[in-house]
């Protein structure tokens, strides 16, 4: 028998290079309005403000790159199931017996929401939180027909 390998990826609702352009974009007028202010209200206090709220964005935007590629794998064999995580750049990896092998859906240990918990002899690992409630199911009721399948 062939391993059954099942991958599930992060989404976004924007590209990078949209959010590219919509960066740009607002540095811009950000820094067209505060040079307006500056140049005919004397308000010079605002430029720091619009330097500030730039930064802010880029660093949220820069946030969202680095989970751009997150994603979790089960690989399944005869005897085994390996589980990998793979969330900003970082890679978590275990190993279960298949034979005795829990799948749930569960809240997550930090509080960040439901997710999709395995666990076997004291051992558990959670995955599949980045996904909605609906796709979680659905993420579950495929891991269970393929640990079902011999």
């Amino acid at each position: 028998m062939h391993a059954i390998r099942l991958e599930w990826r992060r989404q976004f609702a924007s590209s990078w290079r949209l959010r590219l352009g919509v960066f740009v974009a607002l540095g811009l007028v950000s820094c067209v309005f505060a040079m307006f202010l500056w140049w005919f209200a004397g308000a010079w206090l605002v430029l720091p403000f619009a330097g500030l709220e730039i930064g802010c964005v880029g660093a949220a935007f820069w946030w969202l790159e680095q989970a751009r590629d997150d994603r979790d794998q089960v690989e399944i064999s005869e005897s085994g199931v390996v589980v990998s995580s793979y969330r900003r750049h970082r890679l978590r990896r275990i190993e279960f017996s298949r034979g005795w092998l829990s799948t749930d859906l569960c809240s997550s240990e930090d509080g960040r929401g439901p997710g999709l918990r395995m666990r076997q002899s004291g051992r558990s690992f959670e995955l599949l939180e980045f996904l909605s409630v609906p796709e979680q199911h659905r993420a579950l009721r495929e891991l269970r027909v393929a640990l079902a399948s011999r």
